[in-house]
């Protein structure tokens, strides 16, 4: 069985693939709440061992941080799509 954790960390990467700018935490935390497929804890969770791990770089500006793929997140997730 996989990990819930896995799961998230892949949508988050989807999600950030999927558009051409990058995202705030609340606006991929909104989707996950709204859409209640985990709490804050653990999507929190996931995006800061995408973030730790370079998956996924932040930008921090005013009291916005947004995030977005790195090109290893984008190979990973290029990979993953593909196997």
């Amino acid at each position: 069985m996989t990990d819930p954790l896995t799961i998230y960390k892949l949508m988050i990467l989807f999600m950030l693939k999927q558009v051409p700018f990058a995202l705030t935490n609340t606006q991929m935390l909104n989707f996950f709440l709204d859409k209640e497929y985990t709490n804050y804890f653990t999507f929190q969770t996931a995006l800061n061992e995408l973030e730790s791990s370079g998956l996924i770089s932040c930008q921090s500006t005013h009291r916005t941080t947004r995030y977005e793929l790195t090109e290893s997140g984008n190979e990973t997730l290029s990979f993953l799509l593909i196997s």
